[in-house]
This record gives structure tokens, sequence and C-alpha cells, in this order.
């Protein structure tokens, strides 16, 4: 698709340009996935968005839309055009205006390829090609309706050959640098929570990473989202060694980072907390945590101590290694042991993590984890108590704090006796 070159910059040996282009001819070359660019949000139902058709109609402007692009590049020279492979671009800002237009699109298509007698076959038409238009609520029966009578579906494709849409374009950014754009252009007025960073992180870099099967087959990892086939599965421990789910690993690393359990909501990964959060900077230290390098070697280490736990327990500990209150309080107590802080360069922060996991595989090794013990208290726990999940999460952090430091295997009592004193359970 050919652009043409409004204005550039080159800040800090990156590449970014604001450019305008033709509506139709972008929407036909969006690659069939786009919309499901790991790091975006999914699409979302807005009624203010579904008056954009209108505007095209009418020709005012709408907002830029922000890409970020992969690839070489032609000179860049202002007012002139050069050619873009945009099956080759990810949106970071625009996603839902987007989709909404080029659902549009895809409804003129087929409108436009036989005749239908009523709204209904039309839409059951549309439904059977393009489900996900329907489910997302931008084309409805209702809205089909509304507008059967003038025939607009036949017309949107000329509406869009006539509009000019213009795009700011960041050219071959790092990871971080991606991610933090993002976050910038979706965060609007509100702070974004370090849970959704984590989130965004493990989303971008861990897709990044597979792309690597040299990199994997070190790694030993596989990940499960929660729409997985297979996700209960591994919730329930029937898994192979280093299979985990998704979110528990993004609680279990904001466990260690921050020395305490962190819990993450399972329900939407792709919508920013809408609390305000007190971490309204990035510090250093996350910083250095958003690395490619520390969290290829965080699921390394996470498998080895896996394997440990298995083979010291071997009947419980696939099912008990695996739940998110497991990882959330095992990776809390390593953080509460060797805490980590802003003030820490990143080959410290190797240090310190590295040394922390080997401390607790020898541990684990020597010692074992007597789950036993812990599942015979668990087990005459109050199932009346609402707090379960952050009562495991605290016992199993201060049981792995003072396994780091013993010489010798520990019985769980105590700690769900001091816990259930505290929590009053």
């Amino acid at each position: 698709m050919k652009v043409e070159i409004l204005d550039f910059k080159n800040p800090e040996n990156r590449t970014w340009f604001l450019c305008k282009g033709n509506l139709l001819e972008y929407l036909k070359e969006l690659k069939n996935d786009f919309y499901d660019y790991i790091i975006q949000r999914k699409i979302v139902k807005n009624q203010y968005l579904d008056y954009l058709l209108e505007t095209i109609k009418h020709k005012d402007p709408i907002p830029i839309i922000t890409l970020t692009y992969k690839g070489a590049l032609s000179k860049l020279v202002r007012n002139e055009k050069i050619v873009i492979d945009f099956s080759s671009i990810e949106i970071l800002d625009g996603l839902q205006r987007t989709f909404r237009l080029w659902a549009y699109l895809k409804a003129n298509e087929v409108f436009n390829k036989q005749s239908f007698s009523s709204p209904s076959e039309f839409a059951k038409k549309i439904k059977e090609k393009y489900n996900v238009i329907f489910e997302t609520g931008v084309v409805s029966l209702g809205k089909i309706k509304k507008s059967w009578s003038k025939k607009e579906f036949g017309k949107i494709e000329s509406y869009f050959e006539n509009y000019d849409i213009y795009f700011s374009i960041w050219v071959n950014l790092p990871d971080k640098k991606v991610i933090e754009k993002m976050l910038q252009l979706n965060a609007g007025q509100k702070s974004v929570s370090k849970t959704h960073q984590f989130e965004l992180l493990f989303l971008y870099i861990w897709d990044d990473l597979k792309e690597s099967p040299e990199i994997m087959k070190t790694i030993g990892v596989k990940l499960y989202r929660e729409k997985d086939t297979h996700s209960n599965k591994i919730k329930r421990g029937e898994r192979e060694i280093g299979e985990f789910i998704f979110s528990s690993v993004v609680v279990s690393l904001q466990s260690f980072v921050e020395g305490s359990p962190q819990r993450v909501s399972i329900e939407d990964l792709f919508i920013p907390d809408p609390i305000e959060s007190k971490d309204t900077n990035d510090s250093e230290l996350y910083e250095n945590i958003f690395d490619k390098e520390f969290i290829r070697d965080f699921l390394k280490h996470l498998k080895e101590i896996d394997n440990s736990v298995n083979r010291r327990e071997p009947n419980l500990g696939k099912a008990w290694f695996v739940k998110d209150t497991t990882l959330s309080g095992i990776m809390a107590g390593m953080g509460k042991f060797n805490p980590l802080n802003d003030n820490l360069s990143f080959n410290q922060i190797e240090e310190i993590t590295n040394s922390s996991f080997n401390t607790l595989k020898k541990k684990i090794d020597t010692l074992g984890l007597n789950l036993i013990s812990f599942q015979e208290q668990y087990n005459v726990l109050s199932s009346r108590s609402v707090n379960i999940g952050n009562f495991i999460r605290k016992v199993i952090m201060n049981y792995t704090f003072d396994l780091m430091s013993n010489t010798k295997s520990q019985s769980w009592e105590p700690y769900f006796q001091v816990a259930k004193k505290k929590d009053e359970l």
C-alpha cells in the first residue's frame, strides 16, 4: 500500500513517521488475524464507535491510527510516497476503529456478492462467514434492519474508497518500547496496574520466545490460557513437568518481585485494571524485569523447581505446584528471603534471582516439602472460610521463607496454626 509521508523523526536511533493513505486499501491489506495482536485489548462494545460509519460517510476526520512496523523502509522524504507492507504491521492504538471499519467492509462484500430477500437472510449469511462480527456486536440484525431500505451495506466500499486516513507509525521498536507505547496510548487518564504490565510482558515476550524452537527447548515450559481446551486438566495436575496456567506464572513473577503474595484476575487479561494504582511510575526494578533474557531464565528456573518438587513428591507434586496459590506463595517467600529493590543493576537482579532459585531447589532436593503434612492441614480448614486463597498464599510464603534458611524438614502444622490465629479461621 502506498502512503504519503507528511513528517518523520529519528529519536534515539528509532524511526517514526506520520503518513496518509487510503482507507479502503488499508482495510484490504490487513492480515486475517490483525485483531488478535497478542498485547492488544479484545474487541469491546462501544455505542459511540457505532457511529463511525456515519463519520466516514460525511468525510469527517477520525483519530490517527498508531501502528508498529517491522520491516525494511524506503528513504523517507516529506510529501513523497512510499510502499508499506501492511501485513507486517500491528495496531498499537486504533484497533477498535479498525475492526469496525473492517467489519463493515466484509459485510459490504457479502451484500454485493448475491441478492438477499430480507435483513434476516443477509444477517444469517454474514454470521456464517464472519461470526466474529456478530459476536462483537459490530453488526447485528437490528442494525441491518435500520439501514435495509437505503441499501447502505452496498455503498460502504465507495465511502471507504474516497476517504483518507492518517497513520502514526513506529518502525522496528524493541519489545519494551512496544509495550511502553501501547500502555501510553491506551491508559487514558487512569494509571495502569503493575499486574496488567506483567500480563503484557508475558503475552508479548512469550509469544516471541515461542518463535525460536531452540530457546523453547532450553526453557522447557508450556503455558496455557484459560480459553485453551486443556487448561482445566492442567489445573487439576493432569500435566507434564513444565506445563502451567499463564495467569499463575504471571502472578508468580509479580509475587517474587514484590516479596508478597499477589493475585491476578483471569476474567479478562486484556483490559487494564480500572482502579487507581499507587504505582504511577515504572521503577528501575520493573524496567529490568521487563526483559526477554530475564523472563527466559525465570521460566527455566520455574521448570527446574517443578522437577525437584515432583521428584520428592511424586504423588502430590504435579497438582500442588501448578496451583495459583502455590506459585504465588512460594515465589513470595523467595522474594521475601532475598528482596529485590530499585537500586540493583540488571546483573545484580539476575544474581539474586539465580541464587534464590538455586537455594530453594537444594532445599527441596534435600528436605522435600512434606506435602502429606500440607494436605492434612488443608483438609481440616473450615469450608466456610471466605479468604481461603489468601490464607494459603500466606502459609506457603512463610513456610518457603523458613525452608530456605532451615537445615531440617518442616511440618506445615505450625504455619497453619499461626495463620489461623491471625486470620481467625
